[in-house]
């Protein structure tokens, strides 16, 4: 014989069971009224932005730098492409130029080759270790997305044959250029 309170607590979980499955095809029904399906095409492309973060150092020859008056010439390029890929975003570059005040040279920079000189103010700053340093700050620069351009810059340091004296044979000068450059 069953039992009464069985009976009545297998039908409760099936009516409920039953119950859970109709809710969910109401559900899908009542959902289908606010839904819609369109067809379309999605472009998932990403701007290539070429910048190559690795420092780089060129070699200064101590011996050719002298206080003789000669001027000392190096080159410094900026480019927007690299193994043939040429940026996609628009991009504005700073170049900025910092020294350590040990040997009083002084500092021209020239772009594309051009005579006037581009160095900008000069200040004096100190880092956190009460150093002082040159601060320079020339022109902006700016390339345009698929083009593929080359900025090219000379730096020019001179050291007066003025300062040929015998307390600037161990001073040690540090000269730090670096490209800052944002997506515009």
């Amino acid at each position: 014989m069953l039992n009464k309170q069985k009976f009545t607590l297998f039908n409760k979980i099936t009516i409920s069971v039953f119950g859970f499955f109709i809710i969910l095809i109401l559900m899908k029904t009542v959902f289908s009224i606010f839904h819609s399906d369109a067809e379309g095409t999605v472009s998932n492309k990403i701007a290539f932005y070429v910048i190559d973060p690795i420092p780089q150092t060129q070699q200064i020859k101590i011996g050719e730098l002298a206080p003789d008056g000669s001027n000392f010439s190096y080159s410094i390029t900026v480019s927007n492409f690299k193994n043939g890929k040429t940026s996609e975003v628009d991009m504005d570059y700073t170049l900025r130029i910092k020294t350590t005040t040990n040997v009083p040279v002084s500092y021209k920079l020239y772009a594309n080759g051009g005579d006037t000189d581009i160095i900008g103010t000069k200040e004096t700053i100190q880092d956190d270790d009460g150093m002082y340093f040159y601060r320079y700050n020339p022109q902006v620069g700016s390339f345009v997305h698929g083009v593929q351009k080359t900025d090219t810059y000379t730096l020019v340091i001179n050291f007066p044959v003025s300062y040929r004296s015998a307390i600037f044979q161990d001073l040690i000068d540090v000269i730090e250029v670096t490209v800052d450059a944002e997506q515009t």
